[in-house]
């Protein structure tokens, strides 16, 4: 769990490894600067997978 939480994240918005967690549930790009929330340990979680996909149907 802390290594998932320490870990380097591909930013959705840019598409580079440059996501941190700040916060728990707070996830920051310092390439383009953009505040994401998400999952406590890992930017996304089973269920917002989940409903990602049902969204895009």
């Amino acid at each position: 769990m802390e290594i998932t939480q320490h870990a380097k994240y591909t930013c959705t918005f840019c598409g580079k490894d440059s996501v941190k967690r700040t916060n728990v549930g707070i996830w920051n790009c310092k390439a383009c600067k953009k505040v994401m929330a998400g999952g406590a340990y890992t930017i996304s979680t089973p269920a917002a997978a989940t409903v990602r996909s049902s969204v895009r149907r």
